[in-house]
């Protein structure tokens, strides 16, 4: 007997977990990287099989490009930050750091060369720490390493808002960067304070003009579920978005889990799981009625801003196979480059892939790279069933899953797999089942990460009995938990 085996266990489940908090998934997916367990990562033999067609599949690569370090804030991390970060001290460190990420491109390089990149995100860390003379050089050495660079690639560098001027902004334009995606957090000072971070209202919205007066598209990310923070918070900064007619807008829910200053000490401070329910009912209120319309469960674009709205790379890293007006089916590779950089090779369905981080220590990644090693830290090597759930995960992040698509991929219905939860999701008036969708509707978009654990529950537990059962025998690799 399975984890969610009736209509009636998935209910209950739903029932137990509708008060807890639910980690976002859209950075891992499936599986979590706790069972990431592979330490042996065959990083070239994954690079040539992700560039090969199969009949009606052909492949295109994503590449994700980090940088690691972060100013010291008080409480460390901003108080919530899970991703892996270095603090900023000196110039120097990111001299050192870009001779190692032209490393670790020369070494991956007969690989890369093959592929076609269709879009490139330089992520953090804070990637806006570089000087104004340094994005020159840092876009250049990706072309050396990706020379099939598409020339129409949206080229996205993501940064903390006070750290954007205007000779930083007019270098990343001059090099080929097309997009700024800029991290507010809160416009509100008072509660920004809580982070450790500082902005000032004025030169964030400044540096907005002054993006769309050089032609440099932009986005910027807002966080709701903060310490302190009431609906009549959240409206004030949605409408200074609204007044500036900013394109596109991502608003998530605080991630609060590990041990962040957040989690550990500031719990009594936030919202409740209910709360935040409500702010995110009346945020997707207010944004619809004010022209915006909903891409993901936590990305809205302005309806009449066209193309400027439209986020190619996040729209590209949400779809491992994607159906092609002439009928082709492409597949999505990401490739993380650089520290803590995260890959995600999902191959084919007969031949499903790897997922895997590289060094999570920045010393360690450049020790790797010392030893002409690949500085790849661990990873997780998908069965079929991990291909699927990881498919119908990203899926789930557009808020709607193609049901003829994955039916051509698995020779099975999304519905007919699982389909005890969606008759329970069904009842909750949570999804739309049509023809060629099941489309996440009402509250089940924001309790998206609810229903991907509820998808992957069986599987989850499933591999956790084994990886039980291989410590206990004194193995633990992928190989045997698979």
């Amino acid at each position: 007997m399975t984890i969610m085996d009736s209509v009636d266990a998935v209910r209950a489940h739903i029932e137990k977990e509708l008060g807890k908090r639910h980690a976002n998934r859209v950075l891992h997916g499936h599986p979590s990287p706790t069972l990431w367990l592979e330490r042996d990562i065959p990083v070239a033999q994954i690079l040539e099989e992700g560039a090969r067609p199969r009949g009606d599949i052909r492949k295109a690569l994503i590449l994700y490009v980090a940088t690691p370090y972060c100013l010291p804030t008080q409480p460390d991390r901003c108080g919530f930050c899970l991703f892996p970060s270095e603090v900023y001290r000196d110039p120097g460190q990111l001299v050192t750091y870009l001779s190692y990420l032209e490393r670790e491109g020369s070494l991956y390089r007969p690989w890369l060369a093959e592929r076609d990149v269709v879009a490139l995100y330089f992520g953090g860390g804070t990637s806006n720490l570089y000087r104004p003379a340094q994005y020159g050089p840092l876009m250049e050495l990706v072309r050396r390493a990706c020379p099939r660079l598409r020339p129409d690639a949206e080229i996205t560098l993501e940064g903390v808002a006070q750290l954007f001027t205007k000779p930083k902004l007019d270098a990343m334009r001059d090099s080929g960067i097309t997009r700024v995606s800029m991290g507010v957090q809160q416009f509100d000072r008072e509660l920004l304070a809580s982070s450790g971070r500082k902005q000032d209202l004025a030169h964030v919205l400044a540096m907005l003009e002054y993006c769309e007066l050089i032609g440099l598209g932009s986005n910027v990310d807002l966080i709701y579920g903060w310490p302190g923070q009431t609906i009549p918070h959240m409206l004030a900064d949605l409408q200074i978005i609204l007044d500036h007619r900013i394109p596109h807008l991502t608003l998530y829910e605080l991630n609060v889990a590990g041990r962040s200053d957040f989690a550990r000490h500031r719990r009594e401070e936030l919202p409740s799981v209910r709360q935040n329910l409500e702010m995110y009912r009346v945020a997707h209120t207010f944004l619809e009625a004010n022209g915006y319309r909903q891409a993901t469960p936590y990305d809205w674009e302005r309806i009449d801003a066209g193309p400027a709205a439209t986020l190619a790379y996040e729209r590209f890293a949400r779809a491992p196979f994607n159906r092609e007006p002439d009928g082709w089916i492409t597949g999505y590779d990401v490739w993380g480059w650089g520290f803590a950089g995260l890959s995600k090779c999902v191959g084919l369905p007969d031949s499903p892939g790897w997922t895997f981080m590289n060094c999570r220590r920045v010393e360690d990644y450049f020790c790797q790279l010392d030893a002409g090693r690949a500085p790849a830290e661990r990873g997780y090597h998908f069965e079929p069933p991990d291909q699927r759930l990881y498919v119908l995960f990203q899926m789930l992040e557009t808020m709607r899953i193609d049901r003829v698509l994955y039916e051509r991929l698995y020779g099975v219905d999304p519905f007919d797999e699982h389909v005890a939860i969606w008759k329970a999701l069904l009842d909750r008036e949570w999804v739309r089942v049509e023809r060629e969708h099941l489309t996440l509707i009402g509250d089940g978009v924001f309790y998206t990460p609810l229903v991907q654990g509820l998808l992957a529950a069986d599987r989850v537990a499933e591999l956790r009995r084994n990886r039980v059962a291989g410590a206990g025998s004194g193995t633990e690799t992928l190989r045997e938990v698979g």
